[in-house]
């Protein structure tokens, strides 16, 4: 008599294997839904006191420079103070970087380094070259012929954002510039190796600009923020003048431009959202949790009526 195979392989392919099923009672079901609502109750309320201690302040500014030349000067009031680092923003609405041809339409060789030929360039459909990119001149200010590829390709490189800005705090009538770093705002995945020049003499941008990378790095919504530089010192309260390069049109989408200063904490910027629906999860399951409770009184109830 052959002696039946044993292990963990025949069990597996036999479908033999030992298994546990939980079943839930009414106490279990009680108990961890009551462990639940505790749980998204209390990290809602963490966070909501986590994000009322973030400063952050918005202004619109693309109206406002409509009536200017394309330097654009506006005031503005601070109104907190803002511990370092304090991270400047710039916030588009009414833009879908979401659309699928608009994601699609770049090339990530191209972005890395790989000197690829007009013919292996189909990804960044329909901006491959020069002309369709609408650029005349290099980084380093050389010309460059409009039937050649574009360096970087794509509509997402077509549409950057190249409003550029610069700070001062203004105390008795006196200006002080405040440096606006564009190093460290990029993700460490994008500096490492995912954006690299090829010839900045047939480049219409430095491809490891951080900024550039920044933006290469689509929205999921059309109302979105995206980081333009870091402050790595404190802004007192008070009134500042932002000197601002407004070359960026968004009436051809009715969007709108904003300038953002936010601070962050251990939970990154300031988000309710996320705190809304931890204590709408929360509240949920303690809705549940009271549900079952009332049916287990209930059929307590019954079984002392029916004794």
């Amino acid at each position: 008599m052959q002696a039946q195979p044993k292990g963990f392989s025949y069990a597996f392919k036999q479908q033999i294997m030992k298994a546990w099923q939980p079943v839930p009672t009414l106490n279990s079901t009680i108990i961890l839904f009551a462990m639940m609502s505790l749980f998204f109750l209390i990290m809602g309320i963490v966070l909501i006191s986590y994000s009322n201690d973030i400063a952050t302040q918005e202004f619109q500014y693309d109206s406002y420079c409509l009536a200017q030349e394309s330097e654009c000067v506006i005031q503005i009031a601070l109104d907190s103070n803002y511990k370092s680092p304090v991270f400047f923003y710039y916030q588009l609405t009414n833009f879908y970087q979401n659309h699928r041809r608009y994601v699609k339409s770049k090339s990530p060789s191209q972005l890395s380094g790989t000197d690829l030929s007009e013919s292996e360039l189909d990804e960044c459909d329909p901006v491959v070259t020069n002309d369709d990119m609408g650029k005349s001149l290099s980084v380093t200010n050389e010309p460059l012929k409009g039937d050649d590829k574009a360096i970087p390709c794509g509509l997402i490189a077509k549409s950057y954002f190249n409003d550029t800005f610069a700070l001062f705090q203004v105390v008795n009538n006196t200006k002080k510039e405040i440096q606006i770093s564009g190093t460290g705002i990029a993700w460490p995945s994008d500096l490492d190796g995912r954006y690299k020049n090829i010839d900045k003499n047939r480049q219409w941008i430095d491809m490891e600009d951080e900024r550039f990378m920044v933006w290469m790095r689509t929205a999921a919504l059309p109302q979105f923020r995206k980081l333009w530089g870091k402050i790595d010192q404190d802004l007192d309260a008070g009134i500042y003048e932002v000197r601002i390069n407004n070359i960026y049109n968004v009436s051809s989408f009715n969007g709108k431009k904003y300038i953002v200063f936010s601070t962050t904490n251990a939970f990154g910027g300031k988000n309710e959202f996320l705190s809304i629906a931890y204590i709408c999860v929360g509240v949920v399951c303690c809705v549940v949790t009271l549900g079952f409770l009332i049916r287990k009184f209930l059929s307590k109830a019954d079984q002392k009526k029916n004794r």
